[in-house]
């Protein structure tokens, strides 16, 4: 709890100057690359990327590593090689600005529903991980649990804006490496060295397919968090707040590069770590249980409390981030727009109020006990809607009603064949009903404006 204050106040101090919206919500504008990429980092590597990835790689192989790092890391790496530069150069505050100059203010308000829906399901997945290791360490219920964790980051996040996030990230963010760094050299040791510890590896782990799994599954397993990373409000804040285009490009690739070094250590600790059961005496749990066993029975007890903190820092990290990104969104697609003479500091305190209720709702959807990667998974797919239009947009495309058009059959297709039916490859029939739609509708949009410019 300590560290958690500490965190809390370093926040508060970071974000202390803050008077209106485009300080609470972009840190002024003022992000140099390190800063951008570090956030980035932080950001992006959450809970799932520390217990689900190393569960899902100790029981599927290198397969379970597809999405976490790889998929998310090409992800960052699109943001910054097609959208850090044109959006930062726009000085746009939310993607729903960006569609709103493209494609009017139906299109925006459309895609600001989206945005929230897709942060605070991901606010949701970060929570949930904080309950339960709340729960674990205290003994508490996971209720109390989630309602202690939801009220300390609704804290952190509401007084310490993106300016407070990205100092943070910088901290945690090295606490993470350091502190995941430390598990893998006590791994390798305990293994009997790094060429003794690869030998031990089964070969079977080396494959990037999992068996049973359709061309459909192993598509979107991919697609899924590369489109809607390269589309989502957390991350793309970070190069929006970048001091200039060209920053928020190279912060990005340097995001992109970071994630994925990273990121293969907990990889490794699924590929490597099963074979440690026998030589220590322990059975390592199963699935988002097996990271924390693994760390349990190679660390000592005050280094344990180090890699808790780590595993707080990845989840902080994040949570902040989706939080500010419902903020933004209802700020400046929702309250700017109802009130166009709103004063600077009207819409922060807007965008503090919003934080709240963001937080109250992700809380309640992580009492609904879903796992820790279906939520992330229905965060990124929900992100990934906005994809067709944004992409049309940067190529130059005005083409309102197939803007609006696309959102709509897109959401409606995820929630019929996804969430309604479970459907295979529902996620795969979403994106080629949105382009499908968008280029009809925009066909049409071209033959009937020579029509209308006449009358």
């Amino acid at each position: 709890m300590l560290y958690v204050a500490a965190q809390i106040a370093l926040a508060v101090w970071a974000g202390r100057g803050a008077k209106s919206d485009a300080d609470y919500l972009v840190a002024g504008r003022s992000l140099g690359p390190f800063a951008v990429g570090m956030s980035l980092f932080a950001t992006w590597f959450a809970s799932e990327s520390l217990i689900a990835t190393s569960g899902e790689v100790a029981r599927d192989g290198i397969a379970g590593a597809r999405a976490e790092p790889f998929a998310y890391a090409i992800g960052i790496l699109a943001i910054a090689l097609f959208f850090a530069y044109r959006l930062r150069s726009g000085g746009f505050i939310t993607l729903a600005d960006f569609l709103r100059s493209k494609f009017g203010p139906a299109t925006e308000s459309l895609a600001a529903v989206v945005i929230a829906l897709s942060a605070t399901t991901w606010s949701a997945a970060q929570l949930f991980a904080f309950a339960t290791i709340i729960s674990s360490a205290s003994g508490l219920d996971f209720l109390p649990a989630l309602i202690g964790a939801t009220l300390l980051v609704m804290t952190y996040t509401m007084f310490g804006g993106l300016a407070g996030d990205v100092v943070t990230d910088i901290v945690q963010g090295a606490i993470i490496i350091v502190a995941i760094l430390i598990l893998f050299a006590l791994m390798a040791d305990a293994s009997g060295g790094l060429p003794a510890m690869w030998a031990a590896a089964p070969p079977t782990i080396w494959s990037f397919t999992a068996p049973g799994e359709s061309w459909s599954d192993r598509i979107e397993l991919w697609l899924i968090p590369i489109a809607g990373t390269m589309v989502s409000q957390e991350a793309l804040s970070r190069t929006l707040a970048a001091r200039s285009p060209e920053v928020a490009r190279r912060g990005a690739l340097w995001g992109a590069a970071i994630y994925l070094s990273v990121g293969l250590i907990p990889v490794s600790f699924g590929l490597f770590g099963p074979q440690l059961a026998p030589i220590l005496g322990v059975q390592f749990g199963a699935d988002e249980a097996y990271l924390p066993s693994l760390a349990q029975a190679l660390f000592p007890p005050w280094l344990l409390i180090v890699f808790t903190g780590a595993l707080v820092s990845a989840i902080l990290s994040s949570v902040d981030s989706a939080l500010l990104a419902v903020s933004a969104v209802v700020t400046e697609s929702g309250y700017r727009r109802l009130r166009s003479d709103a004063s600077p500091l009207a819409l922060l305190h807007a965008a503090r109020g919003a934080t709240v209720a963001a937080a109250a709702v992700a809380a309640f959807l992580a009492m609904q006990g879903e796992s820790l990667r279906n939520l992330v998974l229905d965060a990124g797919a929900i992100a990934a809607v906005l994809a067709v239009p944004i992409i049309a947009g940067l190529a130059g495309s005005t083409a309102r009603r197939a803007a609006l058009a696309a959102i709509v059959v897109q959401m409606a297709v995820l929630g019929v064949l996804d969430w309604g039916l479970g459907v295979p490859g529902a996620f795969l029939w979403m994106v080629a009903s949105g382009t499908a739609t968008f280029a009809a509708v925009a066909a049409f949009e071209r033959r009937d404006a020579p029509r209308t410019s006449r009358l």
